[in-house]
């Protein structure tokens, strides 16, 4: 059983961190706003702009990042600003071992879905397969993945279902915490 960190509540911070590519700041500053409306308090990671490549700075840049949101209590959740693969360059040095007294929420999709392995696998930890701020104002992009992200970390949990059609049809299991599954 993995362990879900408490949810949010307003008035908590969050961090928003660029553990793998570069953001535009428009995009991240838009982001920062829209999580302020949920009533949260935000820090941007000190080298989340950064650019370095492709990437939001070195690697030894976005561990500090990544490293010092994990360690810090006052986060009590931790948002990756966008994907590429320069997350996967650094986590077997990221040091999550402060997640054991104060575990928190950590948010991404893409490439950011080695961070919830490692959660996952490694440190027993639940995390959020959410929406990133690079997508926040793209009008391209649902309204629903934002308001579903915000749901999931103040634990405003939804029954998921879904209907259609099945390419081949079997049995399946997983866990639920706090909220009801159907298929």
């Amino acid at each position: 059983m993995k362990t879900a960190p408490p949810y949010l509540r307003k008035g908590d911070e969050i961090a928003i961190i660029s553990p793998s590519f570069s953001i535009e700041e428009k995009k991240l500053e838009e982001a920062a706003r829209i999580i302020e409306s949920w009533g949260l308090k935000v820090r941007t990671g000190r080298n989340a702009l950064r650019q370095h490549g492709p990437f939001a700075g070195t690697d030894s840049e976005r561990l500090a990042d990544l490293d010092e949101a994990t360690a810090d209590r006052d986060v009590k959740a931790v948002i990756c600003s966008r994907g590429g693969y320069g997350l996967s360059r650094i986590i077997d040095r990221a040091d999550f071992s402060p997640l054991k007294a104060n575990p928190k929420w950590y948010s991404g999709f893409s490439d950011i879905t080695v961070l919830h392995l490692w959660l996952s696998e490694v440190c027993g930890l639940m995390s959020v397969h959410g929406e990133m701020p690079l997508n926040f104002t793209n009008p391209e992009k649902s309204g629903h993945s934002i308001r579903s992200l915000r749901k999931a970390l103040f634990g405003d949990l939804e029954a998921v279902g879904w209907k259609g059609s099945f390419y081949r049809a079997a049995p399946a299991a997983g866990e639920v915490t706090g909220g009801n599954l159907s298929l």
